[in-house]
This record gives C-alpha cells, sequence and structure tokens, in this order.
C-alpha cells in the first residue's frame, strides 16, 4: 500500500474549465493534499479547511480538518491510504468556511504506483486559471500585492464603466439624427401654407 499513489481530480464547484489533476500517495496525510491544493490555485493557505469523505452523490460524512474540531478526525495525522475503500473515491473540500467558503471537488480517477525519483503529491496537469481568492478590501492595506491587485480592479472598471457611458451617448446622438434626417419638415406642417394649386387632383392634361 505504501507505494501507492491516486490520481486525483480537483475541480471548483461553482467555476467551470478550471481543473487539477494531483498525484498524491497513500501514506500522505490530508493535510499534504490541503496545502497541495492551496499551492496549485494560488490561495493563501492562512485559512481553516477540511475534507469530507463523500459517497457517489457527493453527500459528505466523516471529516478532517486542519483545525481542532470536536466531530473530526486531524488532517494532519490522517493518511489518505487509511480512509479510501473505493478506486473512484471521492471527497469535499472546503477553504475558508467563514469568508470565501470555497467548495471543491477531488475524486480518484486512476491508481498508480509510485515513481522511484517523484516526490508526492505532484502536479500532473493544470486545466485553467484558478479564481482569484477574495480578499476584504478592509484587510489589503497590510498586504502591498493585494493592495495593488485591488487598485487595478477598480481602474479597469472605471474605464470600462467610461467606455459604456460613451457608446451610450453615441448612440443616442445618431438615434437623434436619423430622426431630423427622416422628418424635414419637423414634427408639425402648417396646412396653410400649401398651395393647393399646386396639388394635382388628376392625371396630367395632354
Amino acid at each position: 500500500m505504501s507505494n501507492l499513489i491516486f490520481r486525483f481530480k480537483v475541480t471548483f464547484e461553482d467555476v467551470d474549465d478550471v481543473e487539477r489533476i494531483i498525484d498524491i500517495s497513500s501514506k500522505n496525510t490530508f493535510k499534504d493534499f490541503h496545502q497541495f491544493i492551496q499551492e496549485s490555485i494560488n490561495f493563501d493557505n492562512k485559512k481553516p479547511a477540511s475534507f469530507y469523505k463523500a459517497n457517489d452523490s457527493w453527500r459528505g460524512n466523516e471529516e478532517f480538518s486542519t483545525v481542532g474540531k470536536p466531530n473530526a478526525k486531524s488532517a494532519g495525522a490522517s493518511e489518505l491510504g487509511k480512509f479510501i475503500d473505493d478506486p473512484h473515491q471521492k471527497f469535499l473540500y472546503n477553504y475558508d468556511p467563514e469568508a470565501g467558503n470555497w467548495n471543491l471537488r477531488a475524486e480518484i480517477i486512476k491508481l498508480l504506483k509510485a515513481e522511484p525519483n517523484n516526490e508526492y503529491p505532484c502536479l500532473f496537469k493544470s486545466v485553467g486559471i484558478a479564481p482569484k481568492q477574495f480578499v476584504d478590501p478592509k484587510k489589503i492595506i497590510t498586504d502591498p500585492s493585494a493592495k495593488l491587485l485591488q487598485e487595478a480592479d477598480d481602474l479597469i472598471k472605471s474605464l470600462t464603466d467610461d467606455m459604456e457611458d460613451e457608446d451610450e451617448e453615441e448612440e443616442t446622438e445618431k438615434e437623434n439624427e436619423n430622426e431630423n434626417d427622416f422628418n424635414l419638415f419637423g414634427n408639425e406642417i402648417d396646412e396653410s401654407e400649401i398651395d393647393e394649386s399646386q396639388i394635382n387632383d388628376g392625371a396630367p392634361e395632354d
């Protein structure tokens, strides 16, 4: 069992087209798995996380937590191999439940033998760009990189809003021009100004 490798597909529940294929040893702990998931999606690994052993319908029960919880097993003291009894075992992974509340799914897609020179866990394949982790605006003052990203987002949003406003103004101007072109005489015609002698009621005389 010590040389058995589980290949997991890890996906976000609410984000499409993003997945990480991770190879991890049966001797690795749930905490090892947690830390590697964090690294693979570029999250901060500063908040609590839990794995839940799930059935085929993705309903979780047995919990493995990175922090001490009364009814959960310790993620750092629990080896994966001791809690996997299905070649397609599923786990729910929840990170930062009080703020971001990120939910991911991890499912075994293949069983392998360990490669002698490989260190586990390791990333087999990465698909898509993971979403940016939620950062509370009140807390980013102490994080210069987060503050810079927030300012960049705000700048892009303001530029986008300005462009949309300009497009709306241009469309309004074009509509007004088209309306004026269509009605050359204005909205009302003064019938007293019409010369009735110029009106031909019948066919032209030869």
